[in-house]
């Protein structure tokens, strides 16, 4: 299990293998600014993002003591 933040940190590596925000965005029809707005913490990466990065999102409960 990873973390939203160590999800950044999968997209920062994913980014800087293909050399830039820019390239890793066009080249999963998504758009630089949503990655970007990831990266700097303002949005949550979302299904295309996971996807991209070979992840997916899943949710947990836990009981309360």
């Amino acid at each position: 299990m990873l973390t939203v933040d160590e999800v950044r940190l999968e997209l920062w590596k994913a980014v800087e293998t293909e050399g830039t925000q820019k390239a890793w965005a066009e080249n999963r029809d998504l758009s630089p600014q949503y990655i970007s707005d990831v990266l700097n913490g303002r949005r949550e990466p979302g299904p295309l993002i996971l996807a991209g990065l070979g992840l997916r999102r899943v949710v947990t409960y836990e009981v309360c003591d």
